[in-house]
């Protein structure tokens, strides 16, 4: 008989993300912003039974289109590391991650493969960092690997909880 699985300690660090978040600044689309309800980015995160995180979002993108992303995070015992995937009506790639906490204790790395953005016909190693600045306040950073194996930083985001 299959046993039903329980949130591990790791689990409790995505716990943090519940809520309601709203975009304070936004690198790449500075008509984002909080005050304003047709140019903001909102997300709302929920948890299903404490071992899957859904985070949904919502906002205006660059250029004035509507957009709506998906992303959901868990942590897998078995295979010792943060799970998750993304998705954007702004593109046709699921993004699948493999994550895990930076030695800050306050950041989640996530790394992903996608499509070269300079490139589509080639790959890239992508990491989306989560970082909580306190309990209410948290930041968003997108980045690639360059060729040497550093990473450049191309798009970063701050988030602030309304509930």
């Amino acid at each position: 008989m299959m046993e039903f699985a329980v949130p591990q300690q790791e689990h409790h660090f995505l716990q943090r993300l519940l809520g309601d978040w709203v975009v304070t600044s936004a690198t790449g689309n500075e008509d984002c912003g909080p005050d304003s309800p047709d140019d903001r980015w909102t997300e709302t995160v929920r948890s299903l039974d404490g071992l899957w995180y859904v985070a949904e979002g919502r906002g205006k993108m660059p250029g004035g289109r509507p957009g709506s992303v998906l992303m959901t995070l868990g942590y897998d015992p078995q295979a010792g590391h943060y799970v998750g995937s993304w998705v954007g009506s702004m593109m046709t790639k699921l993004w699948v991650y493999k994550g895990w906490i930076e030695p800050d204790g306050k950041t989640l790395t996530l790394e992903a493969e996608g499509p070269d953005f300079a490139d589509p016909s080639k790959t890239a190693i992508y990491h989306d960092a989560i970082t909580f600045l306190d309990d209410n306040h948290r930041r968003f950073a997108g980045s690639v690997r360059q060729p040497d194996g550093s990473f450049h930083t191309f798009m970063t985001s701050e988030m602030q909880r309304q509930s």
